[in-house]
């Protein structure tokens, strides 16, 4: 068990148990604030016309987070790395988790770190 990994929206959604995926046991899931957006977004569309879905899955995601960080920490550094790319979220976690010397959790196989472990879900 992992003491703490910060997770993108994919790797967020796994451990909320809202997408299939290998769900890896951490005591502290840290996610930056932006990803609960897209997050808020992905649940829905999902669930379009039926927003006490969306609602309730959203909160399942709120359950799972142990602390929200600010994404302007990150953001530029991300923005200039992810151009061409597609998974801004994803780059930006992985910034975080680089800066707080943690694993990462994602559901994106292009993430990769040479500095921390990268755990695929």
């Amino acid at each position: 068990m992992q003491p703490a990994a910060v997770a993108d929206a994919g790797g967020l959604l796994v451990l909320a148990g809202l997408l299939e995926g290998i769900d890896h046991e951490v005591d502290e899931v840290l996610v930056l604030d932006a990803t609960s957006l897209l997050v808020a977004e992905y649940l829905a569309l999902r669930h379009e016309g039926a927003p006490h879905r969306a609602r309730a899955e959203f909160g399942l995601v709120n359950r799972v987070v142990s602390e929200w960080f600010p994404v302007r920490a990150v953001a530029i550094e991300a923005a200039i790395t992810v151009i061409g790319q597609d998974d801004i979220d994803g780059v930006a976690a992985l910034e975080l988790a680089e800066t707080l010397d943690v694993p990462i959790i994602t559901k994106n196989r292009d993430l990769s770190s040479r500095n921390i472990a990268v755990l695929y879900c």
